[in-house]
């Protein structure tokens, strides 16, 4: 591509030997430039684009009762209003066919979304008026290997709403089949049937910081082979249990864990925890229950 010479034409005139060097120059850079390809003009400058956009605001969803609840806390260094934008989505390409659905962007930190009996992934991403948006972020469960798909249960009746919801943490449930005289995980000694066995459990009453400790337990007599969903029943204090999560969705009982027996004798056990965002069957909200 020939240099551009118009800026040394007047030279022609009142300087015809620098011109004639400034030619030759210019003649030997271009032949160069062809014999490599290059184009030896410069390539064009574009500014950068210097506005600044906000650092990452952390952010929770948690499901219950038919409802998202999802919790922005901003950058304490952000010293200017931010705005948040809120996406949802059944798959994690957040496209048409995961039903993807966008809150925002607004100022707002809080947000109640009913979308019950569903299962969604979330992202978040953040920009200052007038300003870009920073890189987005997936909601992600701790100690999760990537991003956290989240259930919003079952809807309840509003009569719940007024009423001490109480969720199960901190259990893991044991299935064991192993011969008689053995010791099980929580310690109590087999009888040799299929069984399912916790050392303990505990349920947070809403609003409150003191959990309830559950008692160990042990279910003996099982079938082997066979999932069982499994909660404690706040009225009477006691187990239940079923091969049909749906039958403990009652407002007593706070689900605790789903889990399968081993098939034969001997097998290696099985184990389920159970925590605030166990479900055991899709769409039940049976972790929770209210007094």
């Amino acid at each position: 591509m020939p240099l551009p010479r118009q800026h040394f034409l007047q030279l022609r005139s009142k300087d015809p030997e620098t011109y004639r060097g400034i030619s030759e120059l210019m003649d030997y850079v271009e032949a160069i430039s062809r014999s490599l390809n290059l184009d030896p003009r410069p390539a064009p400058q574009t500014a950068p684009d210097s506005s600044p956009v906000p650092l990452p605001a952390s952010f929770q969803v948690t499901g219950a009762d038919g409802h998202y609840q999802i919790t922005v806390a901003n950058h304490p260094a952000n010293s200017q209003p931010v705005l948040h934008e809120i996406a949802s989505s059944s798959n994690l390409n957040f496209d048409l066919s995961g039903g993807v659905a966008v809150l925002g962007p607004d100022p707002r930190t809080s947000w109640t979304v009913a979308n019950p009996a569903s299962t969604r992934y979330w992202r978040l991403r953040s920009c200052f008026l007038g300003s870009g948006f920073n890189a987005p972020q997936w909601f992600t469960l701790p100690n999760a290997s990537g991003p956290s798909a989240v259930a919003a249960g079952v809807l309840r009746a509003s009569s719940t709403a007024a009423r001490t919801q109480h969720s199960a943490n901190y259990v893991t449930v044991s299935a064991e089949y192993v011969p008689a005289g053995q010791i099980l995980a929580n310690g109590d000694t087999s009888d040799g049937t299929p069984t399912l066995n916790w050392t303990s459990a505990s349920i947070t009453f809403n609003g409150g910081s003191t959990p309830q400790t559950l008692p160990k337990t042990t279910l003996r007599g099982l079938a082997a082979n066979t999932t069982y969903a499994v909660a404690w029943n706040t009225a009477t204090q006691q187990v239940q249990y079923s091969t049909d999560g749906g039958q403990l969705l009652s407002d007593s009982l706070v689900y605790l864990a789903t889990v399968t027996t081993p098939a034969a004798s001997g097998g290696a056990a099985s184990f389920a925890g159970g925590g605030s965002t166990a479900l055991g069957v899709a769409g039940n909200s049976g972790r929770y229950s209210y007094t």
